[in-house]
């Protein structure tokens, strides 16, 4: 089996190169000048070993919605609240400001469940 170098090395050195989706991963991979131990499909061998995505590999600074991994509801809520927002024009407007963190979705209201039993206990 083939020894490969450990998930945060090998990315390393992948993010220095500059590449910016697959498709250049693939073209770098063909084009004989990559070592040996960076494997040619990292999101096999590393998977369940840092494995976030493609973009978090090339370092291009975004990981796909599905691979992110987001702050629990209750703290995610508590930290909103405290910025005193209004409504949702307000927030859709902090999430553009870029101060937002990565660890809070956009649309909350899409990705926690817990979002619509509290809306529901609203109502009542």
């Amino acid at each position: 089996m083939k020894k490969f170098r450990d998930f945060e090395s090998a990315r390393k050195f992948v993010i220095i190169l500059g590449l910016k989706n697959w498709e250049k991963w693939k073209e770098y991979c063909k084009s004989g000048k990559k070592p040996d131990d960076i494997p040619n499909f990292p999101n096999q061998v590393y998977k369940n070993k840092g494995w976030v995505g493609i973009e978090n590999w090339l370092g291009n600074g975004r990981i796909a919605t599905k691979n992110r991994k987001y702050r629990p509801f209750k703290e995610a809520r508590e930290f909103v609240r405290k910025l005193g927002l209004k409504n949702w024009e307000e927030w859709r407007e902090y999430c553009k400001s870029g101060k937002k963190p990565e660890d809070i979705p956009n649309a909350p209201d899409q990705f926690y469940k817990e979002w619509k039993i509290q809306r529901r206990i609203a109502k009542k």
